[in-house]
């Protein structure tokens, strides 16, 4: 699930192996501290297990002091943060000065925090956390001894806590599509909402379609884009058949006209369901299990079955 936790976590971020703060006492009595604690624990091992050479030469006290900044201020990495691990590391990324180490240590920290803050904001999932709890979990994980939680226990917390936010982030954005105004809802939820209305015909079920598309999650973020892997990739657009992809467009696409632009609000059990799409060659998720999707469609064409894909 690390992942969709870590957005951008760059490979500069490294850490010390000396933390006298792993000793403290944390005591974790509720669900909320267990989660947190695992959330910052996870977090801080992108750090400590990305076996990164320099991992003992940087002050950990300092990266947790930089963390608990940026956790708490999107603000905190600025420029002159980004000037220290420009000298830290060298133009090329790779160069280790110890003159900076310790102010290189904090600004690592603080770019760690934001990070954590930007991507639990933008999930909706920040004001389910204790601070403070992710904090002493990021120190620990530093530490390499988040040990009050076995990993396994830990990795369960996080993926079904990201299983439920998705659910939730999908049904608020659906609902809130179903109040647009001139919108088209099926029965089953999927809901049309016309930017451009085509002049053209609408498909039938089972027709041959030629679009291009937009996918993206209910956070926003774009997933795929025909867009690209025609104009960047040089990829031929290609068009399918209507029933051979999800069901949501099954549903969707046979309401929009050819040559109109239109966005389409799928719920995750008419996508990609409790699966998610799952690709081999990364050992990843392209779509994570329960996320509800957003496309953004401009019909181009369509025909009988066989017409266009033939």
């Amino acid at each position: 699930m690390r992942k969709f936790i870590y957005l951008s976590l760059v490979s500069l971020l490294v850490v010390s192996c000396s933390n006298d703060k792993s000793e403290d006492v944390i005591e974790l009595m509720t669900f909320k501290d267990k989660l947190s604690y695992s959330l910052g624990a996870d977090h801080a091992r992108a750090i400590s297990e990305s076996g990164d050479p320099n991992y003992g030469k940087y002050a950990l006290d300092k990266m947790v002091e930089g963390f608990r900044q940026g956790l708490k201020d999107t603000s905190a990495f600025d420029a002159t943060c980004k000037n220290t691990l420009l000298k830290l590391y060298g133009g090329n990324g790779r160069s280790f000065d110890p003159k900076y180490a310790e102010k290189g240590s904090e600004c690592v920290g603080r770019l760690s925090g934001v990070i954590f803050n930007s991507s639990w904001t933008k999930n909706k999932g920040l004001n389910k956390i204790d601070l403070e709890k992710v904090i002493a979990g990021f120190s620990h994980g530093l530490a390499k001894k988040d040990t009050l939680i076995n990993r396994q226990e830990q990795s369960m917390m996080i993926q079904n806590f990201m299983f439920d936010i998705y659910k939730l982030n999908g049904i608020n954005m659906v609902e809130k599509a179903k109040k647009i105004k001139g919108a088209i809802i099926t029965p089953n939820g999927v809901v049309v909402e016309t930017l451009q209305d085509g002049s053209g015909t609408k498909p039938a079920k089972g027709d041959d379609v030629l679009a291009h598309y937009v996918l993206m999650n209910a956070s926003g973020d774009t997933l795929q884009s025909s867009f690209e892997m025609v104009e960047k990739y040089k990829q031929p657009l290609t068009a399918f058949s209507l029933g051979a992809v999800i069901a949501g467009w099954q549903e969707g696409i046979p309401l929009m006209k050819k040559g109109g632009k239109y966005k389409l609000y799928v719920p995750y059990h008419l996508a990609y369901g409790e699966q998610g799409m799952y690709n081999p060659q990364t050992k990843n998720y392209d779509i994570p299990p329960f996320q509800s999707l957003v496309f953004y469609i401009e019909l181009i064409n369509h025909g009988k079955p066989g017409t266009l894909t033939k």
